[in-house]
């Protein structure tokens, strides 16, 4: 059994993994990563995309932790850098 903060690391480790795959490049599984797909998009719309995307496979993925709050930057060449907070989900049982 994990200990709380040995549980927190590994949900860090597996949140940074699932952030960092583009979804389509595993094959075992297609699905795993994040979709690009929203960065052709305008900023509202690619902002609402892969807020969608990341609550979605957070949930599927991760499910021990959920979005707390995302916040969006902008750079003047259209990149659009993501702050993202997660927290554990408190167990219910």
């Amino acid at each position: 059994m994990l200990t709380e903060g040995e549980e927190s690391r590994e949900i860090l480790r597996c949140l940074t993994m699932l952030l960092g795959i583009r979804a389509g490049t595993q094959p075992a599984d297609r699905e795993l990563g994040i979709s690009w797909e929203c960065l052709d998009q305008t900023p509202d719309t690619a902002e609402a995309l892969f807020l969608v995307e990341l609550e979605d496979k957070v949930e599927r993925y991760e499910p021990r932790a959920e979005v707390a709050d995302v916040t969006m930057e902008f750079q003047a060449d259209g990149t659009m850098i993501p702050h993202i907070r997660f927290r554990r989900k408190e167990e219910t049982e």
